[in-house]
This record gives structure tokens, sequence and C-alpha cells, in this order.
């Protein structure tokens, strides 16, 4: 079984990479997914709330996360507290899906949704994919979403690394700027030489 470190910034399309890898057999996991799973643990809503305060708490004490965003994306410093605080229980989570799904797929393909400045951010995966779209598209994407305002999507593209950037980082890019059909064919190509190494 391989393992693929899906990254790119917001927008990206990341998840309907996801999901085309998914139609060819690959077993998939979102981090996001498993993001919301680990707020709503006692241990770090207890972290969240001391270090961001109860503004980020709804009435019943679950995490509100758009309140969460506009705390911790507002600054590189708060981005990197909510990061501490989550980073190795969402990890310690996905570790345990992996295996999970390892046992049913010859690849797994794990969507990042966290930064990634180099490969030792996802050394638990074989493989690194940057998935890229231009800063207009990707905008358009964010904002369609009705989760975040211009202003809130245009901070995070700021705080994150470029396309040219992950490229860089990257085993394989897949462009996913144009048409469903060509990004289809660049998952195809990416799934089958990833399977052969």
């Amino acid at each position: 079984m391989k393992t693929i470190a899906l990254v790119g910034g917001i927008g990206s399309g990341k998840s309907t990479i996801a999901h085309m890898f998914a139609e060819l057999g690959a077993g998939v996991i979102n981090l996001d997914d498993v993001g919301h799973f680990v707020l709503t643990t006692p241990g770090v809503k207890y972290d969240i709330g001391r270090t961001f305060g109860a503004s980020v708490f709804d009435e019943k004490g679950e995490v509100v996360r758009s309140r969460l965003a506009s705390a911790a994306f507002d600054t590189p410093e708060h981005t990197e507290w909510l990061n501490a605080i989550t980073h190795p229980v969402i990890m310690k989570e996905c570790r345990r899906r992996i295996a999970e799904l390892g046992q049913l797929h010859d690849l797994v393909v794990v969507e990042v949704t966290t930064g990634v400045a180099s490969k030792r951010d996802v050394r638990w995966a074989d493989v690194l994919v940057a998935v890229t779209a231009p800063a207009c598209v990707r905008m358009d994407r964010a904002c369609a979403r009705g989760e975040q305002t211009a202003a809130d999507v245009s901070r995070r593209i700021a705080l994150q690394q470029t396309d040219a950037q992950l490229a860089e980082l990257a085993d394989f890019t897949i462009n996913n700027g144009g048409d469903l059909e060509t990004a289809k064919t660049e998952v195809k190509r990416v799934y089958d030489a990833v399977r052969a190494e």
C-alpha cells in the first residue's frame, strides 16, 4: 500500500481531485474531516478555549469553525498556535485511518488541509502531489462555499505557500485550473505512475 499526500492552497480543488482518485479505486482521507472530528474532542476544545477564548464556542460549548478561522488565521502567529493544538491529534487519527484503509486499498490519498513547508511535514506519505489553479479561480471557488468572506480567503491565501512553491516540493503536480476532463487525465497519469513505482 502506498500513501499520497495531496496538497494545495484554499480553492485549488483538492477535494475534486481526491474524488477522482477515489473513482479510480484509491482510499481517500480528508484531513479537514479529521480536523472537524478533532474539534469535538475534550482535550482539543480545552486548549482552543484557553488559547483563543470563549468567543469561538457556541452556547452548547461546541467550536464554531468560522469564528475559530477568524481568530486563528488573522496572523501567522495565531495560525501556528492553532496548528500546535490540533496538528498532533489530527495526525494520530490520520495514521489510524490510513492503516484502516490500507487493509482495503493499495493506494490511500490523504487530502492535506494544513500548511506543508517541506516533505518533512508529510514524511508519513510515500508521494507528495500538489494541486494547482490560478489565484482568481481559487478565490471564486473558496468564496462560493459561503463559509468565508473574500477578505478571509485573501488572508488565508496570503498565509499559504504559492502554487510555484508547492510544485517545487511535489513529486507530481496536477493542474486543476481548467476543465474536469483534463484534470481526470492528470489524475489517471499520477495514479498509474504511483502504483507502478
